[in-house]
């Protein structure tokens, strides 16, 4: 039930990414953007648990040398606690590469059983994976947001979440839960999206069966008495630890949210990550924000099949009672993808009160968010499901075997039409003479490199291993800043000495 899945979805990627498998051990698959700030993420991780002995949520490598909070860092602590094994046998491009195949492949597959456990249909599930894990949501953000990449536990959650709704057990609650600890150790959004839909099939089955009280029978208070201890000692740590930073020293950094939400237009016209974007780019180069957020093309194939599955609803919902749940899963979060403004062909055509702006009262702290547009991974999820519903019941409908090749491979070839990705970047860093300098010299101090970009010194401190006054973060801590604009004052003024003095940098020269 794992492994053809686990060789398929392998296959399909090398496939449709090549010639990038061939990079495998020289290039590391993302850009030298955010890209290569997760990497240091993976290498800091293991740098923090293996040879510093402390917690990596917190670091003085990084705006030494007060250092700063890494808790509104892009951190996904999951790939850095996979990383580290890895990181014993592997180099560090491949242990990040390996991390971004396992994303995909095991995103399928988490989609493949949470359709199947839907469907019982073994060919449909498949596909309902493909289109969870070869989205252009996914691959858009294959350039470089692994943290993003990283969505390979929520279909698992989903389904053990609603496993634990209709059967409740406490084993199936105290599994969920960890589960839910993983969505949280990859991204704080898609923690959130779970929790949202979590809310939402807590609804779908209090109306589907009439009973509003029904997490008062005794059965499920056990159970969620489990869940809520087991959800406390874990991702209520750090959500804790989150909501009381954001109290003491409030992190700044936040998108706008006026520049990554949800075009009206974007499920159904190919975005820029396309392959053959070029054709519609008179539509997608109109859009706010950046491709790699605004491709989040749904796909017609998928979407012919969702309105068939709609106009076989009656027929359909008998053979699966929960059809109309991930319609309303589709539905509540391309809603809220939206944002707090209407936006049509790239124009803001309604600036009045939006759900988006609704949701952010109830959880202030989507605020810190400002990317309603990534809410779609949701949308994704819904329509595989949905995808794997119709499809079966089509085949289920054809009775001639090869009526249903013909069909299936028709399908097949209009899939591959709509998700053929744009290359994955690969990134291959020749390493200047004077950060292999630096490597050998005595650790008594930090350093300050002024000609570097910001996201290759966090590469070239994987190489260097020595503290750097500032660093890229995704969220940086108030006090941060205002320590670091101290910082900056000096070295505009090239007065290095108050550095060395006041600041503990150690002054290297290197002459070019």
């Amino acid at each position: 039930m794992w492994i053809a899945p686990i060789l398929g979805y392998l296959i399909i990627f090398c496939t449709l990414t090549y010639p990038l498998i061939f990079r495998f051990r020289t290039h590391f698959f993302t850009d030298t953007g955010d890209g290569l700030q997760n990497v240091w993420n993976i290498w800091w991780i293991n740098k923090a648990v293996t040879e510093l002995h402390q917690n990596p949520w917190n670091t003085t490598y990084l705006h030494y040398p007060q250092g700063t909070s890494l808790l509104g860092q892009t951190l996904n602590p999951f790939n850095g606690f996979l990383g580290i094994p890895l990181l014993k046998i592997f180099t560090l491009i491949e242990t990040y590469n390996l991390i971004v195949l396992f994303s995909f492949v095991i995103g399928g597959l988490t989609a493949f059983w949470l359709a199947y456990f839907t469907t019982r249909s073994y060919w449909s599930s498949l596909i309902a994976g493909c289109i969870f894990t070869f989205s252009q949501y996914h691959f858009a953000h294959a350039q470089g947001h692994l943290q993003l990449v990283s969505l390979e536990w929520i279909p698992l959650f989903v389904l053990y979440w609603y496993r634990l709704i209709v059967n409740p057990s406490i084993l199936r609650a105290i599994i969920t839960a960890l589960i839910l600890f993983g969505v949280l150790l990859c991204d704080h959004y898609y923690f959130l999206y779970c929790i949202l839909t979590g809310i939402l099939i807590i609804l779908w089955h209090a109306v589907s069966n009439k009973d509003f009280l029904f997490l008062l029978k005794k059965a499920y208070l056990l159970a969620f008495g489990a869940f809520i201890f087991v959800c406390l000692i874990t991702s209520g740590i750090l959500v804790g630890s989150l909501v009381l930073i954001q109290i003491k020293d409030p992190l700044i950094g936040e998108h706008n949210p006026l520049e990554f939400s949800l075009d009206l237009l974007a499920p159904f016209i190919p975005g820029g990550y396309w392959k053959f974007a070029q054709f519609t780019e008179f539509y997608w180069s109109k859009l706010p924000g950046n491709i790699y957020e605004s491709s989040v093309y749904v796909g017609l194939s998928i979407i012919l099949l969702i309105y068939y599955t709609w106009r076989k609803r009656q027929e359909i919902r008998i053979l699966y009672p929960s059809l109309f749940l991930w319609y309303g899963i589709c539905f509540f979060f391309g809603i809220m993808a939206l944002g707090p403004v209407l936006h049509f062909g790239g124009e803001r055509i309604f600036t009045g009160i939006m759900p988006y702006t609704l949701l952010q009262t109830f959880f202030p702290l989507l605020k810190l968010s400002g990317c309603p547009v990534r809410m779609m991974v949701m949308v994704m999820l819904g329509a595989s499901v949905i995808s794997a519903m119709g499809f079966a019941f089509l085949f289920q409908q054809i009775r001639s075997i090869r009526r249903r090749v013909l069909i299936g491979g028709i399908f097949g070839i209009m899939l591959l039409f709509d998700f053929l990705p744009n290359q994955i970047p690969s990134t291959n860093i020749i390493i200047p003479e004077y950060v292999e300098i630096l490597r050998d010299l005595p650790e008594n101090g930090g350093l300050i490199d002024t000609i570097t970009l910001p996201t290759i010194a966090l590469y070239y401190q994987t190489i260097h291993n020595k503290p750097i006054g500032d660093g890229y973060i995704s969220r940086y801590p108030t006090s941060v800043i205002t320590e670091y604009d101290k910082k900056l004052k000096s070295i505009q003024e090239q007065d290095y000495f108050v550095l060395m003095r006041e600041h503990k940098y150690t002054l290297y020269t290197y002459f070019f």
